[in-house]
């Protein structure tokens, strides 16, 4: 009774293998149609507010050239403020990623990140034990950081 098969004696191990469960494809044109409004959103506040400081600017300035000189992505930059600057980013990279069928994978230990948390942000590039780490050591270089500057000072 309960005894093992004929190995005699020896124990089969089982290992559990990480796999990767494919999303369905409409869920991916869900989370692609999200991503290209946030998308629309971001670049779409900008360029309102481009327009209005052009407004203003041909009343003032009428030299043209300068406007026509800068590149797209760094007038977008310039604009946006850091964290919508990197939301744009992961956004695009999400974008990307469908593209390429490798959307919803973690870009550090490259498991399945969950629906759910696609759901809440669509552009997330790690899963959150990733994300956890990342955090920590983004903490203690930082702490470094701060005991470095206080010895120098």
């Amino acid at each position: 009774m309960g005894g093992c098969s004929s190995n005699q004696g020896s124990w089969r191990i089982t290992i559990p293998v990480i796999t990767h469960r494919k999303m369905k494809k409409n869920k991916i044109k869900q989370f692609e149609k999200i991503l290209q409004n946030i998308r629309t959103e971001i670049v779409g506040d900008v360029e309102k507010n481009n327009l209005n400081d052009k407004k203003n600017e041909a009343e003032h300035i009428a030299d043209i050239s300068d406007d026509a000189a800068r590149s797209y992505d760094r007038k977008l930059q310039g604009d946006l403020e850091e964290q919508e600057w990197n939301k744009l980013k992961q956004v695009e990279t999400a974008l990307e990623k469908i593209k390429q069928d490798e959307y919803g994978t973690c870009e550090q230990c490259e498991t399945e990140i969950p629906e759910a948390r696609l759901e809440i942000m669509p552009y997330a590039e790690f899963c959150i034990q990733c994300l956890s780490e990342i955090e920590k050591n983004d903490a203690a270089s930082l702490d470094d950081q701060e005991i470095q500057n206080t010895k120098e000072s």
